[in-house]
């Protein structure tokens, strides 16, 4: 994935997707089978250039199957997409892509790497 910087109309496309999405789990009955709505977490979204694809990264809570739930999520991604088409004024709806966050899992890589003796070493 190139990490040009984003513009500013995608930037507020990004946030409104994210916190919308992340409403909908949080506040709406959602009828779909399996999740956990309460127990999932939208940290990011992404959106391309031309505002046709999105995606949005997804954090479990208390230990559930984040896989399971992104399965769930994105055999359902027609929900979201039609509330994002009534609540943001768009041409074109984007698609949307649920993907595992793994942010925090770099994180954790990273500060293990840096405590191993080796590197270490380097730092002093």
């Amino acid at each position: 994935m190139k990490t040009s910087e984003q513009s500013q109309r995608q930037l507020r496309v990004s946030e409104s997707i994210r916190r919308l999405i992340g409403q909908m789990l949080v506040k709406e009955d959602l009828f779909i089978s399996g999740l956990k709505p309460r127990a999932l977490q939208i940290t990011q979204a992404n959106i391309s250039p031309d505002l046709s694809y999105a995606s949005v990264f997804v954090n479990g809570i208390g230990g559930i199957d984040v896989n399971e739930q992104l399965k769930l999520l994105n055999a359902h991604k027609g929900l979201f997409r039609y509330r994002i088409g009534k609540e943001i004024r768009l041409r074109i709806v984007p698609d949307l892509i649920f993907k595992k966050d793994t942010s925090l899992e770099v994180a954790d890589h990273i500060e293990e790497l840096l405590q191993t003796p080796h590197v270490k070493q380097d730092l002093s």
